[in-house]
């Protein structure tokens, strides 16, 4: 469809199906996220402003310092200018804001709030700047696992060694060693360095925190409390409408751990090894790992082994956790598709396990991607979460959502998903589906997609916007594949599928498709990286500092200095992009749920 009949047909259908003023984002419901958002790794944000802030003053001290955070806020202001952005998301880690134990101050500051400050400090000028307009809120997005800091894993052998025993370590590795190591690690023992960090970067053995060792788990609790209790003094602390759980997590706030898929590759056929050449038992795989650290904490008597209860366990305790310390906000599970630890190979003889009474349309479906095996006893283990996440007595005084991070195009026909993140919504909004086996009916449940990938670099948009992909790509030499293409494929086929204002964008509004049936959805968010936002505002080619200039060295931001011309699609797709992110804004926002009474 031509941009200009797709423009002329979503607003011809606005005037007569949806007499729901914008300003409904703000009011009693702010505390819900609604709309689209901005996400970023605040981690990268820092690092980009703080060589920008040094480019300019090469004296410049460590971060942090004023100069960065300027930056920073500077730069948060021109991603909350695009009229398609209804706020910031920004993900961050325990090593960035927690990078010293509070136990022990001469180590250094606990806690280094100067990124968050940054944050809340844009949208506040951005709001009070603009009072006529939709406020603009905030999404946190935790991340441990994998990124907690050194000092986590110090305090992990101090529990298990006492105070500084050099010959001494609270790590699971002497489990793995051949011959196993004397004496043996003990239940207490807290992290191993076997498995890899497959997700944002190149695989890399670093230790991960087990997600039930006590330490670990009274850190992050630690964290999370002095977060939010640092959250409510800061400007406009009202704009913060969302946190995003994390814990028994590896390098996100995703339901994700090392499992057989993701421990597969370069050719290691899913073998795993300790690091620096030490003799490990052989073949062993993520579940044979997973199996001794779980017989090891929990006794090879409590039925445990090769089940994915011990994660079940865990990601309820943490639910219940967030409970107790957030409040009057929205508590966000990541549920992500198939990605806990496996049990079940192609050649296994091990039962299936089953979903939760009244999830079964989560699971079972073929999944489309060539040479992944069965998920179902991976998919079956987070249903038995969002069991319990669904349970209107857990929670707290707070809204829920569930989330999917991780949409393309071409990744929407298998288990959970965004079909699962529409179905339950759908299903929920009126507050009659009852969870079977309890006398209670289901928690209003709200929905929201977070892109896999950036749609506009040329290395990620065949990944993320075309939908043969990886089977075939989109486009020709002479007719090419743009990021507007990419992000309107999306959109259609991935994330307004099933909802009221799907047929405005080509899509269903209604979905009968595996076990899933279900129609006008509500969906409350949509996340997108500021990559695709910067690109959408005609900025990709731009430096951060080009973009910012330095306010602390009375440098002015300088657009004329950098290449107008971004790499595919010229203009005509920049603007198409932006008109596309504006109207899914819109979209959104009309469809998106209330707050909880």
């Amino acid at each position: 469809m031509k941009l200009q009949q797709f423009v002329g047909t979503f607003l011809v259908a606005l005037s007569g199906l949806f007499p729901i003023s914008l300003s409904a984002q703000a009011g009693p419901d702010s505390h819900v996220p609604k709309g689209l958002y901005t996400n970023f790794l605040l981690r990268d944000a820092v690092n980009q402003a703080q060589q920008a802030a040094s480019s300019v003053n090469p004296a410049l001290p460590d971060y942090p310092n004023p100069a960065a955070d300027a930056i920073l806020v500077n730069y948060f202001m021109v991603l909350l200018d695009n009229p398609a952005v209804s706020g910031l998301a920004p993900m961050m880690t325990l090593q960035l804001l927690n990078p010293n134990n509070p136990a022990h101050p001469e180590t250094g500051p606990a806690y280094i709030w100067n990124p968050l400050d940054d944050v809340f400090t844009a949208v506040d000028k951005w709001n009070r700047s603009h009072p006529f307009l939709p406020r603009k809120t905030i999404q946190i997005i935790n991340s441990s696992g994998f990124d907690a800091p050194q000092w986590v894993f110090n305090d992990i052998d101090n529990s298990v060694c006492g105070l500084n025993n050099p010959t001494c370590t609270g790590s699971c590795d002497g489990l793995f060693m051949s011959p196993e190591s004397v004496p043996a690690p003990p239940p207490q023992c807290g992290y191993t360095t076997i498995f890899w960090a497959t997700e944002g970067g190149p695989p890399r053995q670093i230790p991960l925190p087990m997600p039930w060792n006590s330490i670990y788990k009274a850190d992050h609790q630690a964290y999370v409390t002095a977060l939010y209790q640092h959250i409510l003094q800061e400007p406009s602390s009202d704009a913060f409408v969302s946190i995003t759980m994390s814990g028994p997590t590896a390098s996100s706030a995703e339901m994700i751990l090392p499992n057989l898929e993701n421990q597969s590759f370069g050719g290691n056929h899913g073998i795993l090894t300790l690091p620096n050449n030490v003799p490990t038992i052989a073949n062993l795989n993520a579940a044979d790992v997973w199996n001794k650290l779980i017989n090891n904490y929990y006794g090879a008597s409590s039925g445990f082994a090769n089940t994915d209860q011990p994660f079940i366990q865990e990601w309820n305790n943490t639910i219940d956790v967030y409970s107790q310390i957030f409040s009057g906000v929205t508590l966000v599970l990541t549920t992500t598709s198939d990605a806990l630890p496996d049990f079940i190979d192609w050649n296994s003889t091990l039962p299936i396990s089953s979903p939760a009474p009244g999830f079964e349309s989560d699971c079972g479906i073929t999944n489309a991607v060539p040479l992944v095996q069965n998920n179902q006893q991976q998919c079956a283990a987070v249903t038995w979460v969002l069991y319990h996440f669904t349970n209107p007595t857990v929670g707290g005084n707070n809204a829920k959502s569930v989330f999917e991070a991780g949409m393309t195009a071409a990744r929407d026909g298998y288990d959970l998903g965004t079909n699962g993140i529409r179905w339950l919504a759908a299903d929920t909004t009126a507050g009659l589906m009852p969870l079977q086996g309890t006398p209670y009916r289901m928690s209003r449940m709200l929905g929201g997609v977070q892109f896999s990938h950036d749609f506009s670099p040329p290395d990620t948009l065949q990944s993320e916007g075309c939908p043969t992909f990886p089977m075939t790509t989109c486009g020709t030499t002479a007719n090419p594949f743009t990021p507007a293409q990419g992000l309107g494929n999306v959109l259609q086929l991935s994330y307004f599928p099933g909802t009221a204002v799907g047929p405005i964008f080509g899509a269903p509004a209604s979905v009968n498709y595996g076990k899933w049936a279900y129609k006008d959805a509500p969906v409350n968010f949509l996340e997108i990286y500021d990559t695709d936002i910067l690109y959408s505002s005609g900025l990709s080619n731009c430096s951060m500092l080009l973009i910012t200039g330095s306010p602390l060295n009375n440098m002015l931001p300088d657009l004329r200095s950098c290449p107008a011309t971004p790499p595919l699609g010229g203009f005509a797709s920049v603007l198409t992009s932006q008109v596309e992110l504006d109207l899914a804004n819109l979209g959104i926002l009309l469809i998106a749920e209330p707050a909880e009474p």
